[in-house]
């Protein structure tokens, strides 16, 4: 096989693509043969990506024209109308899909694969890692149609004539998950590493640099130790060739110079236990005041008085700070006190308000140096989806 030379990226990493077409309705190429499938929703700031990486060549065997066609992370079952169609109309249906590839267990990653593999795509395998598969297996799937990663530490070689490389991301952030280096492309599909929130105001599917501090506050929260996130940081490097555009589940998709830039940085980044006693140090309550402020002067312009409201309802507030004039003043746990003002001033409220309150806390943290607070980002999206259907 051919690789691409490895000092130009790939010829169609088109980062305006995504900026002018209606991710509502279409694909995006975003490397050869590879297209992001997934669902967006206005005023969304979480959602996941799946992604449909199609080979075409002749098979190594016969040498005749052959096709296999991989769903990457095919999501929960409420994407699947979008998935499926957008697949169907790369590849003409589900039925043609050849196989599913499943990075670990949560139902956002892959919960529509019992449906796709019941009812639509008979033959397609199942590609994912021991570990998941004991827990994925519950979904009804075909126990003859699990293929374990594990088989295939040295590479899958693709009845195209192509290669595929499953590259283990231990307890980032389950045990099991895997990702999937594409070494003809450059793409590593890396799950729910560098994943994140995403503003609501950000557009199109590249990221650039405001999309850190999403990805800094999903890593603190949900993976647990800094020691996990230096070992997949060195697999990731010693890739051949190297990578060029990073495909998370959730956020926007890296690359150019930000695949190296937030490599380094997330091999430093303090998450989970790292984090979890600094986070209570009385010494911070200074900035931690410093945060609420800001997140309050947000609120206020979109809630007006009602801000005063919502605080007044809490019984737990007064536990950890003074609400004095709808001034917020916290003396003791702070990081607590920040999420329960943002649960507060969020409850109730569509996308298009919670998001930015969520965004402003998460970036106010960042910009101290302080823990990222733990907020239902995946609440919220699940209160735009209601408010979708019902609305």
């Amino acid at each position: 096989m051919t690789f691409p030379n490895r000092n130009t990226p790939p010829s169609n990493i088109r980062p305006a693509d995504s900026q002018i077409d209606d991710l509502r309705l279409v694909p995006v190429e975003i490397a050869p043969e590879t297209y992001w499938v997934g669902k967006r929703e206005p005023g969304n700031i979480f959602y996941a990506n799946p992604y449909l990486r199609r080979f075409r060549g002749a098979d190594p065997k016969t040498g005749r024209p052959n096709e296999f066609n991989l769903l990457v992370d095919p999501g929960s079952s409420s994407d699947f109308a979008t998935v499926s169609t957008k697949v169907t109309s790369l590849i003409g249906g589900l039925d043609r899909l050849s196989a599913v590839f499943i990075n670990h267990q949560d139902p956002d990653v892959g919960s529509s694969a019992s449906l796709i593999s019941a009812r639509y795509a008979p033959k397609a395998g199942i590609l994912c890692s021991e570990d998941t598969w004991r827990l994925i297996i519950h979904q009804n799937l075909p126990r003859a149609r699990f293929i374990a990663t594990e088989k295939f530490s040295h590479g899958l070689n693709v009845p195209t004539g192509h290669r595929l490389l499953p590259v283990p991301s231990p307890f980032c952030h389950f045990r099991g998950a895997v990702m999937l280096y594409d070494p003809e492309t450059r793409v590593l599909f890396s799950g729910d590493l560098f994943g994140g929130v995403t503003e609501v105001s950000a557009q199109g599917l590249w990221a650039d640099e405001s999309d850190w501090t999403g990805i800094r506050a999903f890593h603190q929260i949900y993976m647990p130790v800094n020691q996990a996130l230096q070992r997949v940081v060195r697999t990731i490097r010693e890739l051949d060739p190297p990578v060029e555009i990073i495909a998370p589940q959730h956020g926007r998709i890296i690359h150019g110079p930000l695949v190296q830039q937030f490599l380094e940085r997330m091999e430093r980044l303090q998450v989970g236990l790292d984090i979890m006693d600094e986070a209570q140090d009385r010494s911070h309550l200074q900035a931690w005041n410093a945060v609420v402020e800001r997140v309050l002067t947000l609120a206020r312009g979109y809630l007006g008085a009602s801000v005063d409201e919502k605080l007044a309802v809490s019984t737990e507030l007064k536990d950890s700070a003074r609400v004095d004039n709808g001034q917020v003043s916290i003396h003791r746990l702070g990081r607590w006190t920040v999420e329960h003002v943002v649960e507060l001033l969020c409850r109730g409220e569509p996308p298009e308000i919670s998001g930015p309150i969520m965004m402003e806390a998460t970036t106010a943290a960042a910009e101290y140096n302080l823990p990222t607070p733990h907020l239902d980002i995946e609440g919220n999206m699940a209160a735009s989806n209601v408010s979708l259907l019902v609305g």
